[in-house]
């Protein structure tokens, strides 16, 4: 009988600060400096107790010979890299190669598959669902404080203890993304659309990481964790995956 591929999740913010693309405006500390870099030094000896044989990233998947190139590179010149396809403080970098490298990966796995969000959604909205528009965007400000204040105030195994924590992804997934459905409602379906192409996103990318898995394989996905709930809910119902808790890899 085949041993089953598991597969560990980890759920991060975006290490840079990319704006403009997200449902809430992550403002993130420098993971460059000292500190930062020995608490990221915690958080990939944690990971390394996993013993990933493959690590799976939130990059192109078309990308990956050039993403491997750069990873190349990395393993000789350490972590200082500036190029227009991966920048030197994404966790791709900060957590997948060093991790990678630490653990002699020949590869990195890029798995993920981009999609245009309907941008209608929210102009819709604000023009017929005034009272949903403001509400929402309200929350989603006031979200966004509480999340940039918990950051701005604890280590990075901190963040991505909390970023993990189950009730934290499953809020999230409720109040961020699903209660988007009913925008349009009989007349424009605008939220559907927006959540049908999300759901279509996390799909391609589950696609990817059947892809890249083999049977007794341990990958640990790298992922931004507004993905998190749906990946896992795939990963934990297909019968060749085990899902492994991150949790218990984020020890302090």
């Amino acid at each position: 009988m085949e041993e089953k591929s598991k597969i560990l999740i980890l759920g991060t913010y975006h290490f840079e600060n990319v704006s403009g693309n997200h449902l809430i405006d992550i403002k993130t500390e420098d993971v460059t400096t000292d500190n930062k870099q020995e608490e990221i030094k915690i958080v990939v000896q944690n990971l390394s107790k996993f013993k990933p044989n493959k690590i799976a990233v939130e990059a192109k998947k078309e990308k990956e010979t050039e993403l491997n190139d750069i990873y190349s590179k990395y393993c000789v010149n350490n972590f200082y890299l500036y190029n227009e396809t991966i920048g030197h403080r994404s966790e791709i970098v900060q957590l997948g190669f060093r991790l990678g490298k630490m653990l002699n990966h020949n590869k990195i796995y890029p798995i993920d598959y981009p999609v245009d969000l309907p941008e209608k959604l929210f102009e819709y909205a604000k023009q017929n669902c005034p009272e949903f528009y403001e509400e929402f965007t309200n929350e989603i400000n006031e979200y966004g404080i509480k999340e940039n204040n918990f950051m701005k105030n604890n280590t990075v195994i901190e963040i991505l203890k909390y970023f993990n924590d189950p009730h934290r992804i499953a809020n999230e997934h409720s109040n961020l993304y699903l209660r988007l459905a009913k925008v349009g409602a009989g007349y424009t379906y605008y939220g559907v659309d927006m959540l049908t192409e999300w759901y279509r996103r996390n799909l391609y990318i589950f696609a990817n990481l059947q892809d890249i898995a083999e049977p007794d394989d341990r990958i640990l996905v790298i992922y931004g964790a507004g993905h998190c709930k749906i990946l896992q809910d795939f990963v934990s119902e297909y019968n060749k995956f085990e899902l492994v808790d991150p949790l218990n890899y984020l020890c302090t």
